[in-house]
Order: structure tokens, then sequence, then C-alpha cells
């Protein structure tokens, strides 16, 4: 009996936590991908692979790992020659408000992540600041898209050109934003700029937005 109602109420978070996630296509001029609000920000967390420093984990085996739901990628990895497995993280990682990896050499960070209010704080920082704002989960990556409800400056493409992205973001309301754009398809999806994505937060209400990892990193897992 026991076990039987362990699987009905496993079965029934399950469908909660469902019914918070919605994915939305999206779509411009050259790209083409996808948009999911998670509307309970505390369901979102950093998963970090047990194998950190040695070599990374693809994202649907981090999902499965973590017994969640859906996640996309986040902060970048070192990739000497371009023969990095993924293992080495650039930047910062704070896992349930400690920190666990930090790139030696760098005395600020560019810190996209969720406070202990589960509120998206987004910012260059010293690790003393960091520790100041309870920070629960985190990355490194930049730039920075929407700080405090302004649209950061772009200047023509950002500097970035055109590639698939991956970008986080926050509403008003707390709802958390996941994008990432197909690219390097050219009959289906080129990748867009770092102000196309700007713009596309926007148009869906974040306060808070930035660029996570893109390229052939970028993937969504639902």
């Amino acid at each position: 009996a026991l076990e039987k109602e362990e699987m009905i109420n496993k079965h029934s978070n399950l469908k909660e936590a469902k019914s918070l996630i919605k994915v939305e296509e999206v779509s411009g001029e050259g790209y083409k991908g996808y948009m999911m609000l998670i509307s309970d920000p505390s369901r979102v967390f950093m998963a970090v692979p047990s194998s950190i420093g040695s070599y990374g984990q693809k994202i649907d085996k981090l999902v499965k790992d973590n017994n969640a739901i859906a996640g996309i990628n986040a902060g970048g990895f070192a990739d000497p020659e371009g023969k990095g497995n993924g293992g080495v993280p650039t930047g910062l990682l704070i896992k349930d408000g400690k920190i666990v990896f930090r790139q030696e050499g760098l005395s600020e960070f560019h810190l996209i992540g969720f406070n202990k209010d589960n509120i998206l704080v987004i910012g260059k920082y010293t690790i003393e600041e960091i520790k100041k704002l309870n920070i629960r989960d985190g990355v490194s990556f930049k730039p920075f898209l929407i700080v405090n409800g302004n649209p950061v400056k772009i200047y023509g493409d950002g500097g970035w050109g055109i590639a698939p992205r991956t970008v986080i973001g926050q509403k008003e309301d707390g709802t958390v934003l996941f994008l990432v754009i197909d690219g390097r398809q050219p009959i289906y999806s080129i990748g867009a700029t770092i102000k196309d994505v700007q713009e596309i937060m926007l148009r869906y209400g974040a306060v808070n937005a930035a660029n996570l990892d893109g390229g052939s990193s970028t993937v969504m897992y639902h």
C-alpha cells in the first residue's frame, strides 16, 4: 500500500510540475526557436555534473539524473583548440548556496543566478559581493541583455554575429523564461544575433535577461 501511495504521489507531483511549464515556438527573420515559460521560479535550479573538472554531461542525462522534467545548457567551459569535453567550466558555479567551482585569476565574475528569494540576479561582482547576495544557484556568462527592466545598449549585432543562442530571463511576476534559437541550418534556421534575442525577451516581458553559452552548446530538453 505504501509503494502504491508513493507512486500516486510521484505521478501527482510530476503532473503538477508539467502544468507549470509552457513551450511556445518563436521565429523571426532567419531564425526559429522555442521559448519555455516556467511559472514557479523555485522549481528552477542548477544541475552540476558529478564529473565536474574531468568531463561534462549532456543535458538529457543531467535532467534525468536530477529527476527534472526540462532543462537548458547554461555557462561556458574551457575549450582549448576546440577539443574541450565540457568538464572544466569558465567563471563561477554556485549550487545550493555553495561555490562549487571558481576559475582562477579572475577578481570579478559575470553572475547569472537565482537568489534564495528566487529572483534572477544579473551583474558583475566580486566573490565578496556575491556572498552577500545570497545566491542559491548561479553561473557565469555574458553579455547581459536586460538588467532591472532596462535593455542593455547593443550596437549592431552586438559583436557576437549570428549563431544558435541560449538565453535565460525572468518576468516581473517571477515567471522564468528559457529561450533557445536553432542555427547553422540554412534552410530552416541560420541563427540569431544578440539584438534579436534581446528583442524576443523584451516582447515576453523580461525584466532581467542574460545570454548563456550558445553555438553548438545550445540545447533544450523537455
